[in-house]
């Protein structure tokens, strides 16, 4: 009995182990199933997602050949000159409209550099820009250079060319000719013998010096001499010739307006400003800016300008993006400067940091011999300017009253004086009467105000300088006949000229 239930319970436990068995079985079975199923599912989101993917990079390619459709079509129609530059500098791509503009096949202009399609001159100017632009700045400047044997100018935006991972790999630029849109104020040839008088000359002189230099230059003169004409007299004798020539009289603008002209805005910086405005300063960028009347700045324009001519960069008003501009500066004053900055109206700073070259222009009384090459130079632009079908002829008697004159207004009356006699005479003979002017051979006088703010000295400095020239007018230029009228010596007379510093046609008898 005992064996029996001994092997009932034996197999029992074997059915249990059987069974435990089974069930684990089946559970991995079950896993494994579950598993597979698993797998299935991943596998299929993952097809699925594959799918997107490819879609969604069909669909992004489709856009890129779109996008790169479009940009081809826009490269290839603008009448703007698109060009690819790589980090050499040399040219990758170009557009149909620069071939048209230099008249050179595709084939013929990648792989050349600036300097090779426009010269030395031309070419290191681009270089040195672009160089700039390989840093990471951006440039919009105005610059003529010769194209084809013919001077062109082109209004250029170049900026950083980067691949996807930021780093600059090249330059893209965009040029517009506007060489037919282009209007410049004529300059009349001058040679330095031109003018008779040795004072211009010397001017002259010191301005073609400081042209070939790239510093600072002041100029120095009373109100309507010609400082205008000798900062573009400056420029034009300068490598910056084929660059931009601006100029502002900042006595006539007003001083909320001044840092705009100047320096330019962004949009919103104020009231009215709607949109993003360029500075004299940017767009004088490869070229020349001359401040005149620069000791009417503001402090505040004063000390905005000292930090530009220390660092060559600024802030737009509203802006917080330093922008580097190389631009020469010319400034140009009619007041004492010295005397500002020891009465604290002009920074000391900047009065040192402006006078590096200064140049003295003298005063129109002080140069009386200049008259009939001004008298023509200024009639050569009033009959392009009135638009006169022939020059007009000027009588040797009105010349001579011109002569006769103290010009207090200096090259500007002189100039409207001009006008004046052209307009009446109705562009024939200009005579004395047609001048206006009161000069009588009889009568002299000499006005000054109290001396606040100049000594005696001074003052009777300019009276016995008004003194000489009147009796070297009435003499005719002879110093023994202007030393006879004055009842002097004529070695107080050469003393005279000499130390009042004036220079005039003048004869020994």
């Amino acid at each position: 009995m005992r064996d029996k239930d001994e092997t009932n319970r034996g197999q029992s436990e074997q059915n249990a182990l059987l069974i435990d068995q089974s069930l684990r079985y089946a559970q991995d079975i079950v896993r494994v199933y579950e598993e597979e199923k698993a797998k299935r599912r991943q596998l299929e989101e993952a097809n699925e997602q594959l799918l997107h993917e490819i879609a969604e990079r069909k669909r992004t390619e489709q856009a890129l050949r779109e996008s790169e459709e479009r940009f081809r079509a826009i490269f290839e129609t603008a009448q703007d000159c698109v060009y690819i530059k790589d980090s050499s500098l040399r040219y990758t791509h170009v557009n149909p409209a620069m071939e048209n503009l230099l008249q050179l096949k595709t084939s013929q202009i990648i792989g050349r550099t600036d300097e090779q399609l426009y010269g030395r001159k031309a070419g290191q100017h681009l270089k040195d820009t672009d160089r700039r632009v390989i840093e990471g700045e951006s440039v919009e400047e105005e610059h003529t250079r010769p194209i084809n044997g013919i001077p062109t100018t082109l209004l250029e935006a170049k900026v950083p060319l980067r691949d996807s991972a930021g780093n600059i790999v090249g330059i893209c630029g965009i040029a517009h000719n506007i060489t037919d849109r282009k209007s410049r104020a004529p300059i009349p040839p001058v040679a330095r013998q031109e003018y008779p008088s040795k004072l211009m000359q010397a001017a002259l002189a010191q301005a073609r010096l400081v042209a070939s230099q790239s510093s600072l230059v002041l100029l120095l003169g009373e109100s309507g001499t010609g400082k205008d004409f000798l900062a573009r007299y400056i420029h034009e004798h300068s490598e910056r010739a084929n660059g931009p020539f601006f100029a502002i009289n900042c006595a006539s603008v007003a001083p909320e307006l001044a840092e705009s002209e100047l320096f330019g805005h962004e949009a919103g910086a104020f009231t009215g400003a709607r949109a993003r405005k360029r500075g004299l300063l940017e767009l004088a960028e490869g070229g020349t800016l001359f401040l005149n009347e620069i000791g009417e700045l503001s402090s505040t324009l004063q000390a905005k300008l000292l930090t530009f001519l220390d660092t060559r960069s600024f802030t737009r008003v509203g802006g917080e993006k330093n922008i580097s501009v190389n631009a020469r500066l010319i400034a140009a004053t009619n007041r004492e400067l010295e005397k500002d900055v020891a009465e604290g109206k002009f920074r000391r700073d900047l009065f040192y940091r402006l006078n590096v070259l200064s140049i003295r222009i003298p005063p129109l009384h002080e140069r009386i011999e200049d008259i009939p090459v001004l008298v023509q130079q200024l009639l050569r632009h009033l009959q392009s300017e009135l638009r006169l079908a022939a020059p007009p002829v000027f009588d040797s008697d009105a010349v001579e009253a011109l002569k006769a004159y103290d010009w207090p207004g200096n090259v500007r009356e002189l100039r409207n004086v001009l006008e004046r006699a052209l307009i009446l005479s109705g562009g024939g003979r200009i005579t004395r009467s047609h001048l206006g002017l009161e000069v009588s051979s009889d009568d002299w006088t000499f006005a000054t105000n109290f001396p606040e703010d100049r000594s005696l000295n001074e003052v009777v400095r300019d009276l016995k300088r008004s003194l000489v020239v009147e009796a070297l007018h009435r003499s005719r230029g002879s110093r023994m006949g202007a030393a006879r009228i004055l009842g002097i010596s004529r070695n107080s007379m050469n003393h005279y000229l000499a130390t009042l510093g004036m220079e005039f046609p003048t004869s020994e008898d």
